[in-house]
């Protein structure tokens, strides 16, 4: 999430800015996606020993292995969580002349 302020009101009157920009990034999902994967691979082993013995095994790990990353990758990131009354800092890019 990116945040910049353009304008502000004081006693009525609109006043043009330009701001430096607030950045916050969403959390890593890294255990989850390798939970994911992990699982996606181990699952497909099983299934691929069963059907096919180890070659089956082996083909399965990779084609759940695959599957899982789909997975992951389609599940998305973590949103960006800011608590009511985060105090935000920005820095005008030019002075403001109040009238």
């Amino acid at each position: 999430m990116s945040l910049s302020l353009d304008s502000f009101r004081l006693q009525g009157r609109s006043y043009q800015i330009a701001t430096s920009r607030f950045s916050e990034a969403s959390g890593r999902h890294r255990k989850r996606n390798l939970a994911f994967i992990g699982g996606g691979g181990g699952f497909g082993a099983a299934v691929g020993a069963i059907a096919a013995g180890p070659a089956g095994a082996l083909i399965g790990a990779g084609a759940g292995a695959a599957a899982g990353t789909t997975g992951a990758a389609l599940t998305g990131k973590k949103n960006v969580y800011l608590p009511v009354e985060t105090r935000l800092t920005f820095v005008l890019h030019s002075p403001v002349e109040l009238r």
